[in-house]
């Protein structure tokens, strides 16, 4: 019982934290690759558009919490530009958390199904979000690691009210 209330605690704290990025994801995703595919007809160009849409439809505000969060750490008052400092600490969050799955997606991954699978199902849109939804499941397997293994070194708003296992909850609140 106490295994399937922390299951349920973890998923909420992840879907908290990554689905207000993944909605901007999917929207500059799909958006990028059909104005993409519908510029040159070339799945291999929209494949391209749709990585660099997703990336940034889910980085922009993951940016910009970051920043926010980081601007509240009580240490910023001994440096003499706390918005650089806030900046720094957002580009570390995002690095630390999001930087191996991002490689992974990014390069390879994401390409690769936006791609094939519309070739695969005969279905350009359908194909755009399957290959788009597997390549969000491979994207989140090293994300979470990351995130669960370097917690204390993300700029991130710190629950104080409440604690799970004697550490606090992590929340980026959506931006």
């Amino acid at each position: 019982m106490a295994t399937q209330s922390r299951a349920r605690r973890k998923s909420m704290e992840w879907l908290r934290r990554y689905l207000p990025l993944e909605v901007a994801g999917w929207i500059g995703e799909l958006g990028a690759a059909a104005m993409a595919y519908s510029w040159t007809g070339s799945l291999a160009v929209a494949a391209v558009a749709a990585t660099i849409g997703s990336s940034v439809g889910y980085y922009l505000p993951a940016y910009i919490s970051a920043v926010r969060w980081g601007a509240s750490v009580e240490q910023h008052r001994r440096w003499p530009s706390r918005a650089a400092l806030s900046h720094l600490l957002a580009l570390r969050s995002l690095t630390i958390e999001f930087g191996p799955a991002e490689v992974v997606d990014s390069l390879l991954v994401r390409p690769a199904l936006i791609y094939s699978a519309p070739l695969m199902l005969d279905h350009v849109v359908l194909g755009w979000i399957v290959g788009g939804f597997i390549a969000d499941v491979a994207f989140y397997v090293f994300a979470i690691c990351s995130y669960e293994r370097f917690k204390r070194l993300l700029a991130v708003r710190r629950l104080r009210a409440k604690e799970v296992e004697g550490e606090p909850v992590a929340a980026v609140a959506p931006a």
